[in-house]
This record gives structure tokens, C-alpha cells and sequence, in this order.
């Protein structure tokens, strides 16, 4: 294999992993203004090629199971589950 055809192979990796904004809203089935406004805030992981902002699926499914996780720990926090920064207190 040429060095160029190595080249090219990892460019088409990393373009199937790349999708533009109609796609990555689709994927996290939310309107693409919202992901847009989310995207423009720095709240969602984003890179801008020229004009059009692009998303990495990895990345992407990443900053889900982030949110998710993030979302239990408030539950949880919440609740006054112990091990957590809100517990209840006990009087004594």
C-alpha cells in the first residue's frame, strides 16, 4: 500500500465520523436551531470547517453519556442520597 492510499483511508475514517448539523440533531433528536444555539453557547462538542459547523460521532455520544451521568448525579443530589453533596441532617 502507497502512502497516499494510507492517507486516504484515514481521511474517509474521519469524514464518516464527521456529520453536519441537520445529521448530529437527528442523532440527539432535537430541533437543529436548538442544537445550533447549544453549539453556538460552546455547550455542545462542535468545530467549525468554514461556515458550517461539523459534529464527531464519538464525540458526540460521549457528551451524551456525559449529560446522562451528570443528570443521575443531580438526581440523586437531589434526593439526599447519601455519598452525596445534599444530605439530610440529623438532629442529635
Amino acid at each position: 500500500m502507497r502512502a497516499t492510499d494510507t492517507k486516504n483511508a484515514e481521511c474517509e475514517i474521519v469524514a464518516e465520523r464527521l456529520m453536519n448539523l441537520s445529521e448530529a440533531a437527528e442523532f440527539l433528536r432535537i430541533d437543529p436551531d436548538t442544537l445550533r444555539a447549544l453549539t453556538r453557547r460552546g455547550r455542545v462538542p462542535a468545530m467549525k470547517i468554514g461556515r458550517q459547523w461539523r459534529f464527531d460521532l464519538g464525540l458526540l455520544r460521549e457528551w451524551v453519556r456525559a449529560q446522562s451521568l451528570q443528570g443521575a448525579v443531580e438526581t440523586c443530589r437531589g434526593k439526599g442520597v447519601p455519598g452525596t453533596a445534599k444530605q439530610r441532617r440529623v438532629r442529635r
